[in-house]
C-alpha cells in the first residue's frame, strides 16, 4: 500500500509485500490511475505460502488446497478491503479453454 497517500495503493504493508505482488499487477485504470491486479495471479502467489490446515487423514478436506487457503485469504483480506478511493481494482480473467 502507498504509505504517504499519493498515487495509487498497492497491495503490501512493506517493500517487500509490495514486490512480491508486483507480478500480479495487469494495468491501470485510465480514468482514475489506480492499479489493476489479476485476481488469479493474486491466488497464485498466497497460494505459494499457503500450508495445509485440515485433516492430514481426509484427501477431500478443502483445508489441505493451499488454492482454497489462498483464495479464502484473498476474499477475506485483499477483495474486503477499502482503503479509499485509490483501492485497486481486482480483474478476475477467463479464457475460452
Amino acid at each position: 500500500m502507498n504509505i504517504d497517500g499519493d498515487g495509487p495503493l498497492l497491495i503490501g504493508g512493506t517493500p517487500e509485500e509490495i514486490e512480491r505482488f508486483r507480478p500480479a499487477i495487469i494495468g491501470q485504470s485510465d480514468a482514475d490511475l489506480r492499479i489493476v491486479y489479476s485476481v488469479d495471479k493474486i491466488i497464485d502467489i498466497l497460494a505459494a505460502d499457503m500450508k495445509p490446515c485440515g485433516d492430514p487423514g481426509d484427501p477431500d478436506d478443502q483445508y489441505n488446497d493451499p488454492r482454497f487457503l489462498a483464495t479464502e485469504y484473498y476474499e477475506f483480506n485483499i477483495l474486503g478491503a477499502y482503503m479509499g478511493e485509490m483501492t485497486p481494482i481486482y480483474i478476475s480473467e477467463f479464457s475460452d479453454e
